[in-house]
């Protein structure tokens, strides 16, 4: 069976919420039913086959096509199957996501990994802001799952993460880690400012000496040679991903904190 298709037909106006669109909530539905079902679309909704040309019939196996930051809400709470978009899209990529794969073509909005359980998400590009985090007013970013970020990711990577895998080929934004409570980000560029804010438990692993330096509530703990790293970067050879191809090293120069908490995170810095 080929790929179930949804090609946009014309760039919208407002944005357009994608959760309906899964392989978990489409996989009885006939293509009449698919054609059917509505989207909200700003303060209306419209039918799918007004928004999208249909084709294909495995609804395991899902892509958009003709995509734009307008579509919000791609793959929320998929739980299977497999997501991949050719555009850009918008906010909340793989909201609530606990299983399955999503591979973006292009850029993804703010919240890409918004409360994530397990899975993986792919952007092949640069993300938003909050990537892995938690909405306002909610205190669990990530709790589960890879995202993988070919590009560059925006600021407050990982806010309130609490378990799962973010890796970042490129730079990330100011307030990486903030209020981070567990889980790994691994930085192959550069960082912003205002590294792990708030951190209270957690890896932030980077290959880069940070250009902005790190705040005095982080304790230089000197340098280590940590066996667990180069166990962790075999385990990424199984990626698609520049990381899949990092020398392995362990040695590195390790900072605790942030002591304004807890301090019981750490910032590896290789060496």
């Amino acid at each position: 069976m080929s790929a179930l298709t949804f090609t946009l037909k014309n760039a919208p106006a407002q944005r357009i919420d994608c959760s309906p669109l899964t392989p978990d909530a489409l996989a009885d539905k006939s293509a009449a039913e698919i054609a059917a079902l509505e989207l909200v679309i700003g303060n209306s909704s419209a039918r799918v086959d007004s928004l999208f040309e249909i084709s294909g019939e495995d609804s395991t196996n899902i892509q958009i096509e003709n995509s734009t930051d307008k579509l919000d809400f791609v793959g929320h709470n998929m739980t299977s199957g497999r997501i991949s978009v050719a555009g850009n899209v918008g906010a909340y990529l793989g909201h609530f996501m606990e299983g399955g794969e999503l591979e973006v073509t292009g850029n993804s909005g703010i919240y890409t990994g918004c409360e994530m359980k397990d899975g993986q998400i792919k952007v092949n590009g640069n993300t938003g802001d909050f990537v892995g985090g938690a909405r306002p007013g909610y205190k669990n970013g990530m709790t589960g799952g890879t995202v993988i970020i070919t590009g560059n990711s925006g600021d407050r990577t990982g806010d309130h993460m609490r378990r799962g895998m973010i890796l970042i080929e490129g730079n990330a934004g100011n307030y990486c880690g903030t209020r981070m409570v567990s889980g790994t980000i691994a930085v192959l560029g550069s960082v912003g400012s205002h590294l792990g804010y708030a951190m209270k438990r957690g890896t932030l692993l980077l290959t880069q000496q940070p250009t902005q330096g790190i705040s005095a509530n982080f304790n230089d703990c000197g340098s280590h040679t940590l066996a667990f790293l180069p166990l962790m970067l075999a385990s990424f050879k199984k990626l698609d991903s520049k990381f899949a191809s990092l020398e392995s090293f362990s040695r590195v120069q390790r900072y605790a904190g942030d002591l304004g908490g807890i301090g019981m995170g750490e910032i590896l810095v290789k060496l």
